[in-house]
């Protein structure tokens, strides 16, 4: 059974940043609850920031994800317009 991350020693919380919580795959419309650490892009995805909170600051509505990259941040919920994503929990 899998620990919860304040059952954590200090070296397993750190790798936990590094997305060894788990991930998600992400191709819905729906709201995605996080924490996420990274967000790998499959194919070109649009995150529709008025319905999540992706933690950045003044959003526009929307923002366009170019396919096969990766970002990293700290990312509380994702909901997508379209695309293809694989969230990285931490």
């Amino acid at each position: 059974m899998a620990k919860g991350l304040n059952r954590l020693t200090v070296q397993e919380a750190q790798n936990a940043k590094l997305g060894q919580a788990g991930m998600v795959w992400i191709d819905d419309t729906d709201e995605h609850v996080g924490p996420f650490c990274a967000i790998y892009i499959h194919a070109e995805a649009v995150i529709d920031t008025s319905e999540c909170d992706i933690g950045i600051d003044d959003a526009p509505a929307t923002i366009t994800l170019a396919a096969k990259e990766t970002i990293y941040g700290h990312f509380p919920s994702i909901e997508l317009d379209s695309g293809a994503i694989l969230a990285y929990r931490g």
